[in-house]
């Protein structure tokens, strides 16, 4: 078929559906709309917030860790065997 052709077939349905009360729309018109500007930039930066709270309690933490003294290759057998 030849693209006039189906054009004309494309409106032909549409009239059908008009006549029988079908509403057809466009998938472009249902899909939603793009985020905004200010939309990206707040959630990028509330992401940004909770990685960079994570990334301080797990600096904290390893830095916590780094005062424990470690445990000598004595201490680890006494330990597992108990």
């Amino acid at each position: 078929m030849s693209q006039n052709t189906l054009k004309v077939h494309d409106l032909n349905e549409d009239a059908e559906f008009d006549e029988n009360g079908v509403e057809v729309f466009d998938e472009k018109a249902l899909v939603e709309e793009e985020p905004s500007d200010n939309d990206l930039a707040e959630e990028e930066l509330l992401s940004q917030g909770a990685t960079q709270r994570v990334l301080d309690a797990t600096q904290l933490y390893l830095g916590e860790i780094g005062y424990s003294p470690l445990l000598t290759a004595e201490e680890e057998v006494y330990f597992a065997r108990r």
